[in-house]
Parts: C-alpha cells; sequence; structure tokens
C-alpha cells in the first residue's frame, strides 16, 4: 500500500507526521519505507536523525538544454529563436545569442525556428537518487534536483519508482510518502497511483483552502483521503468548521505543543524523544488509528 501525506499548504505538519510514522511503523509494527518526495528541499531523513549511511545512489541525466552553434548562428539581426521562446532563455550579448540555462525547458521551439540549424541540445544532470539508512533505523528513498533544473515531476516519479522497487527487495508492503507543499506537479506525481491520501491540515484559512484544493485534486484521482489536523487548540472551533466542510473521515487532531519543536532540533521523533507529551500522546493514538484502520 502507498499513503502519500501532503498538505495542500507548506508548514503544517506532514512532515511531522510522516517522519513519526515511519518510525512508529518500523519499530512496534511492520516494515515500512519512507519516500521523501520534496525533491527541491528534502528534510524526511532530518527528521529522523539524519542520514547514517547511502545505500545506493544514482545520478539522473534526463533534462536538456539548447546548445547555439555560434558559426551558424545568424546573430540579433535573425532572433527568431528570441521571439520564440516563452521561458526568456536566450539573450543578446554583443554581436552574439547566448543560452541562460537555468531557463531552458529543453522544449525545442527555437531549434524549429531556427533558418540554419545553428541550436542543438546537450543532456544534462537532472538530479540524484538516494536510498539511505537513517539513525533512527529506517530505510528512505529520496532525491535532490539539480540546481536550475525543473523536472520535479519526473524526479518525484523516479523516488516512487525506485521505492517501490526496493520495498520489493525487502518485502516491505507499505510505502509512506512525504509530499511536497502545495499542489503543484512534484504533488500530482506523488499521488499518481497512490492508494491513500492523508491531508494534514491546521485551523488557518490559508491551510483550509490549500487543503480543499488538495481534496478536489484527489477526488479527481479517486483517492481513499483522511484528514488530520495539527496545531487544532490555536482555534478549535474553526478546526471543527474545517472538518465538517471538508466532509471526509477525520483520523484525528494533535494539539499545538513546544515539544515538537524541541525534538525537530534534536532530530528525534517526537514519540521517542518526549513520550509524555501531550503532542506525543495525541499523535499516538493517531498512529494506531492509522496502521489499524487505515493501512488493513
Amino acid at each position: 500500500m502507498e499513503i502519500v501525506i501532503a498538505s495542500g499548504k507548506g508548514g503544517t505538519g506532514k512532515t511531522f507526521l510522516s517522519s513519526n510514522l515511519i518510525h512508529y511503523m518500523n519499530k512496534y509494527v511492520e516494515l515500512v519505507i519512507g519516500a521523501d518526495a520534496d525533491v527541491e528541499a528534502p528534510d524526511l531523513a532530518l527528521a529522523l536523525g539524519g542520514v547514517e549511511r547511502i545505500m545506493y545512489s544514482e545520478n539522473l541525466y534526463e533534462s536538456r538544454k539548447a546548445v547555439i552553434d555560434h558559426n551558424k548562428c545568424l546573430g540579433p539581426r535573425c532572433s527568431k529563436c528570441l521571439s520564440i521562446c516563452r521561458f526568456h532563455a536566450l539573450k543578446v550579448v554583443g554581436s552574439s545569442i547566448e543560452v541562460i540555462e537555468e531557463n531552458c525547458e529543453g522544449c525545442g521551439a527555437c531549434s524549429i525556428v531556427c533558418p540554419v540549424n545553428a541550436i542543438s541540445f546537450k543532456v544534462t544532470l537532472t538530479g540524484r537518487l538516494y536510498i539511505c539508512h537513517v539513525r533512527t533505523n529506517s530505510t528512505i528513498v529520496t532525491g535532490d534536483l539539480e540546481v536550475g533544473q525543473r523536472n520535479t515531476g519526473h524526479l518525484v516519479y523516479r523516488v516512487k519508482e525506485l521505492a517501490h522497487k526496493y520495498a520489493e527487495e525487502v518485502n516491505a508492503k507499505h510505502i509512506i510518502v512525504d509530499a511536497a507543499a502545495g499542489i503543484g506537479c512534484p504533488v500530482i506525481s506523488s499521488l499518481a497511483g497512490a492508494d491513500v491520501l492523508i491531508i494534514v491540515s491546521e485551523p488557518t484559512p490559508q491551510s483550509f483552502q490549500g487543503a480543499q484544493r488538495l481534496l478536489e485534486m484527489s477526488r479527481g484521482m479517486r483517492l481513499r483521503t483522511y484528514l488530520v489536523i495539527n496545531r487544532y487548540d490555536l482555534n478549535e472551533e474553526f478546526a471543527l468548521k474545517m472538518a465538517r466542510e471538508l466532509d471526509i473521515e477525520l483520523l484525528g487532531l494533535i494539539p499545538n505543543d513546544f515539544s515538537v519543536v524541541k525534538s525537530y532540533a534534536a532530530m528525534k521523533p517526537i514519540i521517542e524523544y518526549q513520550p509524555r507529551s501531550r503532542a506525543s500522546q495525541s499523535l499516538r493514538r493517531l498512529l494506531e488509528t492509522i496502521t489499524t484502520s487505515v493501512m488493513r
């Protein structure tokens, strides 16, 4: 089973829930594999104590950038490539046209309109894949997007593909995916092919709107979807209103607790770091609900 934990908005506590669920499952229930699908800012391993050792790594060369042959190029007096490029990846430098690689999407429009076939493409580094063992004794599959690249959706797909392959090798029945913030391309890729979505929200209008957008997306994909409200006691009345209006099963409520900040600073799951804290006790009940109801 593939379970995606997402939010529709950053900072609501999805990595907090993901890391504690992965740790809880691996220590008390059965083997699971974690997948960090936030390839622009992967931090799941940090929440689980940091990387102890890298078990596998791979460079992905799946992007392409335009290259201009200045011996053929007619320069600014032509400028057809400048006119067609919607990503502002070309600029005039003196008497020549140069490529701004960070902006180039490799779409090929410039090469189509070039009258002298002066534009070709080179393959460049998209990012990296890793399988790593973290200090709290779990295995995480993650990706790291190369600076200036934009293929987040494809890299997330490759992260999930590797996670499933490794899960089969070690006979793990479940994969817990920690998605990126928002509802953009990497989140869509995270949800594709998943079995369950758990939306982590908090009682603020911005978080509620993010959850609504994410729920609309999940319904289009026909995913079983559940709700968790973090820091519910910041505005308990609004939290209950959110649960009513989203109209999906509420798995649990987690109170605001400074112990969570301390656990992050210590790079340890709170259920181990401060098991008697308010957040930890609520979280443990929630994790039991997920493992006995959602994952069965």
